[in-house]
C-alpha cells in the first residue's frame, strides 16, 4: 500500500488544539506547458498542461522510500530541469495522538497512509470540520509510521541545501545582511 512522507514542522499543545503541522512536497506547474500526453487505457491524448499539483511520495525508480540524500536531490533536480515545473512544500495537520507510541519531534519523517492523508487535506481545505476530522482520525489508528531512514536522509539533504545556499550568499558583500549562527 502506498504511503506519503510527511515531516513534522511544529507541534501544538493548546487547550483545544493538540495537533502537529506536517509538511510534504509536491510537483507543481502554473504555466501553460506543451507536449504533455495523457495515457487513458489504450488512448494517448496530447494536451497543454495548465495547472498541476502532484504529491511526491517516493523517489524515482523502484525504491519505495527516500533512503539517501541523493534520492531526494535526484528527484527534485529532475523535476526542476523543466522550467515550467517546480517542487513546492505544503502542509497538513494531524492530531498529536496519531503519533502515539512513536518518536514525535520536529524534523522527523513519517509515512502516512493515503486515507488519513486525504482526510487531513480535506480538513486543511476546510471541507470538513475539526470535529469531523478528529472523528475520522479515530477510525484510522495505525495510519502513521516513523521512518528513521527518511528522517536521516531529509536531515542530511536539508543540511546540504543550507550549506549550498551559504556558499552562494552573498553575491555582493556590500548587500549582505548580517547574521549570527545560534550557539
Amino acid at each position: 500500500m502506498s504511503t506519503i512522507p510527511i515531516i513534522i514542522d511544529d507541534i501544538k499543545r493548546y487547550d483545544k488544539f493538540h495537533m502537529s503541522r506536517c509538511t510534504f512536497f509536491s510537483i507543481d506547474c502554473d504555466l501553460p506547458s506543451p507536449d504533455w500526453v495523457l495515457e487513458l487505457e489504450d488512448s494517448s491524448i496530447p494536451f497543454f498542461l495548465l495547472g498541476l499539483s502532484g504529491i511526491i511520495w517516493k523517489p524515482m525508480g523502484k525504491k519505495k522510500i527516500f533512503d539517501s540524500c541523493d534520492s531526494i536531490s535526484q528527484l527534485f533536480d529532475r523535476i526542476e530541469e523543466h522550467p515550467e515545473l517546480y517542487v513546492d512544500t505544503n502542509d497538513i495537520w494531524l492530531p498529536n495522538r496519531s503519533f502515539k507510541g512513536l518518536p514525535h519531534k520536529r524534523g522527523f519523517v513519517y509515512r502516512v497512509k493515503v486515507k488519513l492523508f486525504t482526510e487531513a487535506l480535506r480538513y486543511r481545505e476546510d471541507r470538513i470540520s475539526q470535529k469531523q476530522f478528529l472523528a475520522a482520525c479515530s477510525g484510522l489508528k495505525g495510519s502513521v509510521s516513523f521512518s528513521k531512514k527518511e528522517t536521516d536522509s531529509f536531515r542530511k539533504w536539508t543540511t546540504e541545501q543550507i550549506e549550498e545556499a551559504r556558499k552562494l550568499y552573498p553575491k555582493s558583500k556590500g548587500l549582505a545582511l548580517k547574521w549570527s549562527t545560534a550557539p
